[in-house]
């Protein structure tokens, strides 16, 4: 058994029928680079089921102790079935974006069966121009945005070559009883808190000077955090969302991005919240609301993984929150000014202040660490979430079918309708838009306002 970090368990907590808290993905692959020139359900299926034992969650399930008294542990599925994780489906002509939206918005607006492996892959056929699809769903308990890539680093290849690995035995784990989880639970209450205090004297003895400058840190972070305000400002995207998704995808080169970066300043992330705020302006232009001198408050994740954790999966995440300029003005003072702002919460310890906050459920126990998850997330501190994950920009394929785009698909929460990602691979920056159904019926509005910010942003950097 391998119980949960309180940042995984956190979404476990946060789930509701209305909310349900997988990621995934839409691959666009082009199989006329596969052997034969074709792609295959099959050919999907052999590949992929010859490499679970490099993840092993891939057959893991989640089981919850008697009495919540732990958060809950993965267990290996003594019932594992591939052929229930990996689907086919096939769009309706003419199979075009249309098409493929539709059928991804009714794939997330479902929640994934607790009672088995949290994921699913769906090999979708019938598009346009002879390509294909796999979108991706996994509950974000099992892997954040960094350890989606390195997930995705086991299942593709660098080479149109196929590569399907010798079969590896796999003896699952029994399952253990209610009695031995219970046991476990408590044995781990007493002697995991008890061990990090240990632990803490022992660095405190060992390195005062270092525990001083960690816990200076952590209080100059809370300090900023509290000093930027508790509540973002009202927003419409701040509202009681239901089951049901909306979906949209934007992409552009990763280089137009570099080169507005070279040009205006900033990094490419700033560039990517410049794009947000500047679709997010359309969006609220056409909707007849005010704009001027406004901002919305963005949770930005930012990646806290070393390098030993690569290849680990579960979540290793702080976060920065990021007020974006959403009111009239020109594409270089909405980058100056999203670029300052982010230069000065990396300059501070804003990040090892959320950090110390998203893992402070380590010390609680889990009903109370479930409703302090609920209540931030019924909480109005931001507006959206904006998420940047970059990836290796080299040719990617799965069974010899290359990768032309992979846009993200990001949870909502309870009271907040709106995520936006964006993945960067085999260089394409793929945005994905997921929202509230009834929260963001324009939401094709905003990925072509995202769209228009873009492109004043490539004018007035030459590009």
């Amino acid at each position: 058994m391998e119980r949960l970090g309180p940042q995984d368990a956190s979404f476990l907590y946060l789930e509701t029928p209305s909310v349900h808290q997988h990621v995934g993905g839409v691959a666009i692959l082009d199989p006329t680079t596969a052997p034969g020139g074709h792609l295959t359900y099959e050919d999907l299926v052999r590949v992929l089921t010859s490499r679970f034992h490099l993840a092993p969650r891939f057959r893991q399930k989640i089981v919850f102790p008697p009495l919540a008294a732990a958060r809950p542990v993965w267990v290996d599925d003594t019932n594992f079935d591939p052929a229930f994780h990996l689907r086919r489906a096939a769009l309706p002509s003419p199979g075009g974006r249309r098409e493929l939206i539709d059928y991804v918005q009714r794939v997330i607006s479902r929640p994934l069966d607790r009672t088995k492996p949290l994921w699913e892959a769906y090999f979708i056929e019938g598009m346009e121009d002879g390509l294909a699809a796999i979108l991706t769903k996994v509950h974000h308990a099992m892997v954040d945005g960094m350890g989606a890539i390195d997930l995705a680093s086991v299942v593709y290849d660098f080479s149109p070559i196929p590569t399907v690995l010798d079969p590896q035995k796999w003896e699952p784990a029994p399952e253990p009883s209610r009695l031995e989880l219970l046991a476990e639970a408590l044995r781990d209450q007493v002697t995991h808190p008890v061990g990090s205090l240990a632990h803490l004297a022992r660095q405190t003895l060992q390195t005062p000077a270092r525990v001083l400058k960690d816990f200076t840190d952590v209080v100059g972070g809370l300090r900023e955090i509290v000093g930027g305000g508790v509540l973002a400002p009202p927003s419409p995207f701040n509202r009681k969302v239901g089951p049901n998704r909306r979906f949209a995808m934007v992409e552009a080169p990763v280089q137009t991005f570099k080169d507005i970066k070279n040009s205006l300043g900033g990094t490419v992330n700033d560039v990517v919240l410049a794009t947000v705020a500047g679709g997010l302006h359309r969006l609220l232009r056409s909707r007849r609301e005010p704009t001027r001198d406004r901002t919305l408050r963005a949770m930005v994740p930012v990646s806290v993984r070393t390098e030993d954790q690569a290849s680990a999966l579960g979540n290793r995440v702080s976060t920065f929150f990021v007020d974006l300029p959403v009111g009239p003005m020109g594409p270089k003072k909405r980058v100056h000014q999203i670029s300052e702002e982010t230069k000065h919460l990396k300059d501070s310890n804003y990040a090892v202040g959320a950090e110390f906050l998203m893992n402070i459920g380590t010390w609680a126990p889990p009903t109370i660490h479930a409703m302090a998850a609920r209540l931030a997330a019924r909480t109005r501190v931001i507006n959206l979430v904006v998420s940047n994950v970059p990836g290796p920009q080299i040719p990617m394929y799965i069974a010899g079918a290359k990768l032309l785009a992979q846009y993200p698909v990001m949870p909502i929460a309870e009271s907040m309708g709106l995520s936006i990602a964006v993945t960067s691979l085999a260089g394409t920056m793929a945005f994905g838009i997921t929202a509230d159904w009834d929260t963001l019926p324009d939401i094709e509005f905003l990925a072509a306002g995202m769209e228009e910010a873009l492109t004043e942003l490539r004018k007035t950097a030459g590009k």
